[in-house]
């Protein structure tokens, strides 16, 4: 608490002075004691013309007076200033909007971790949560089904939100599922790149193969030891036609008569380095390199394993063991007495498979 001599108002006089200062000034007694002598004046102090009650009058002085009572109210009771209960009620808005997500999100993380597929033939409209409606025997999707389940189940929060919003405005159209999966996306990208930063050293896998939709793609996993335990993360997936296409457009010169890009390892390697680079992984803490056994890969000229190399110094190429294992199994197939003996073993297990009986015992 302030004395009352770093309170006298002549001390403070052009100051910069904090509302608690202030407050203490305002709530201060200024009128001295009956024995204060007053300094000798010539100036009129009392009466109808006097300057103290000409000074009173003036408005200047009124305006100040009332000034003091509003910053004291104010002082002494926060919550009734205007920018704070603006500023309150824009929270309580903010939390709202969160607490509706919540359930949404939840629904997305748990199909996604699940391996479930989120959408049905039917994922748009408005969503129905009466248990006898006529539009409930449509499967409407993983997704708005869970959704129907929680309401179901007394989510309140979700059940409201659904009901009282617009149409456009429920964030469960493909659309927002899109970018909330995005979000969770680069949230566990970020959790992962903290987790290699905190373990410093760590390998990456990578390999390259066609899926089911015809579509050239790379996988990316990286592997590090955190709290004295083994993580193999998988990272991303990535279309190495559709970023040869983006490098052939930054690029002046153009092959027209190239029917089919050919995915060299350089320019595999190029891409890992790209998406290393973009994750924020240091090149020199990176130990450990593992493909496949084919030559683009491993290529001590042009392979993609040499050309990742060239940035990361300290890392060393380890084969895959599974890819090597399954290759020496595909070769085994053609050796006539192991075909042989993997027709037995099939015929012995369809054996037993076949009967009831057979399979008990």
């Amino acid at each position: 608490m302030p004395s009352d001599e770093e309170l006298d108002i002549g001390n403070l006089f052009g100051l910069n002075k904090d509302d608690h200062t202030k407050a203490s000034l305002l709530k201060r007694s200024n009128v001295p004691d009956e024995h204060f002598i007053y300094p000798f004046s010539i100036h009129n102090k009392n009466g109808k013309d006097g300057l103290l009650e000409t000074h009173q009058n003036n408005d200047y002085h009124k305006n100040c007076v009332q000034f003091s009572f509003d910053f004291q109210k104010t002082f002494s009771n926060p919550n009734k200033v205007v920018i704070n209960i603006i500023d309150t009620e824009r929270m309580k808005q903010i939390k709202e909007n969160r607490e509706r997500l919540v359930p949404i999100i939840e629904s997305i993380m748990f199909l996604g971790r699940q391996n479930i597929a989120l959408r049905g033939h039917k994922d748009y409209g408005i969503l129905s949560s009466e248990p006898h409606s006529s539009e409930t025997v449509i499967n409407e999707g993983n997704f708005r089904e869970i959704l129907k389940f929680k309401i179901l189940s007394g989510d309140k929060t979700l059940e409201n939100h659904l009901k009282n919003n617009n149409a456009k405005a429920t964030y469960i159209s493909p659309t927002i599922q899109n970018e909330l999966i995005e979000c969770i996306r680069k949230e566990i990208i970020f959790k992962i790149i903290k987790d290699i930063e905190q373990a410093k050293y760590y390998s990456i896998i990578f390999d390259e193969t066609t899926d089911v939709s015809t579509v050239s793609q790379m996988s990316l996993s990286i592997r590090y030891i955190y709290s004295g335990k083994v993580f193999e993360r998988f990272v991303t997936f990535i279309d190495c036609h559709s970023s040869m296409d983006n490098d052939n457009e930054d690029s002046d010169e153009v092959d027209l008569n190239q029917i089919e890009p050919k995915l060299t390892g350089e320019f595999l390697g190029d891409i890992v380095i790209q998406m290393m680079s973009k994750l924020g992984l240091k090149f020199d803490n990176c130990v450990g390199i593992s493909t496949d056994g084919c030559a683009v890969m491993v290529s001590t000229i042009v392979g993609a394993v040499q050309r990742i190399q060239q940035s990361t110094k300290n890392a060393i190429h380890c084969p895959c063991n599974n890819h090597a294992l399954n290759l020496s199994i595909s070769k085994s197939s053609t050796v006539q007495s192991i075909r042989n003996c993997i027709g037995i073993m099939e015929q012995v297990i369809s054996f037993f498979n076949a009967s009831a009986k057979r399979n008990f015992i």
